[in-house]
């Protein structure tokens, strides 16, 4: 039984997290990079659990009611588990030379994000059985995966904009945070309101959809750019070279790029 438990809880998270890693189709991420940012955001759960339960344990004593619901989850929990995650991707794989488009964004916040949630599916799903289980695949799962995947543009399109990059951060975050605390806002309510969340996840998929949509494109144009710019090394063709020019810092590649013939053979001697 708890094997099956487990296998409800994994599933769902597991899955989120191959649909947008595959999303990453013209320059895909080293797997060992994503599993260490989803390994973080899994270890996130320890630091959130224990801030939530000091901060829970104040609220509940202070106050009840809608109050209480409110503040419990726009902020609490929403703005303590998007922050965390955050942090695993800004301070881990944020200045990486393999983040280097905005889909990367997208790919790394996810993999944070599903990693605490995965944690937190076991956890609930050991607890409640698999009705639970099944009700979390279809909305708290996607919507931890939407959240990241929301906060990640943001933070993708930050790392190329320094102009910006702050406002994009800070703009990533708090739409994360307020999202989050709407989905748990309406969820806790308990009332006709719960049923907002199915319409939430729907539409959060709409634009989550959308953004990546604009990432792929940003994804191919850059390396039609590079494709112009660069040309391919011993007649080989872009897709086997993609992987070397797009990865190598700029003054390594003109170096290899540049025809050697000319450099290495005996300088004519001056009259």
């Amino acid at each position: 039984m708890v094997f099956i438990l487990l296998l409800i809880a994994l599933a769902p998270c597991l899955f989120m997290m191959w649909y947008f890693y595959h999303r990453d189709k013209y320059e895909p991420e080293p797997k060992k990079n994503i599993l260490k940012i989803f390994l973080l955001g899994a270890l996130m759960v320890i630091p959130a659990a224990i801030i939530e339960t000091i901060l829970l344990s104040g609220l509940n004593a202070i106050v009840g009611g809608i109050v209480n619901i409110f503040i419990m989850s726009f902020i609490i929990i929403a703005p303590t588990e998007e922050l965390l995650k955050f942090v695993a991707v800004k301070w881990w794989i944020y200045r990486s030379f393999e983040f280097d488009e905005v889909m990367d964004g997208i790919v790394y916040t996810v993999a944070a994000s599903l990693g605490f949630a995965t944690i937190e599916n076991i956890l609930y799903v050991l607890q409640h059985g698999i009705s639970t289980g099944i009700a979390r695949a279809f909305l708290a799962i996607p919507g931890h995966a939407f959240f990241g995947a929301l906060m990640g543009y943001y933070i993708g399109r930050a790392k190329f904009n320094k102009a910006k990059e702050k406002n994009l951060l800070l703009k990533g975050v708090i739409l994360a945070i307020f999202l989050h605390g709407l989905y748990d806002f309406l969820l806790f309510t308990q009332t006709v309101l719960a049923l907002f969340v199915i319409v939430l996840i729907i539409v959060l998929g709409l634009v989550v959809r959308k953004n990546l949509k604009k990432a792929e494109l940003q994804s191919k144009n850059r390396l039609k750019t590079e494709a112009k710019d660069r040309p391919t090394t011993e007649g080989k063709p872009l897709a086997e070279t993609k992987s070397e020019t797009a990865k190598s810092p700029p003054a390594d590649t003109d170096i290899a790029k540049t025809p050697s013939a000319d450099t290495n053979k005996p300088q004519k001697p001056t009259a």
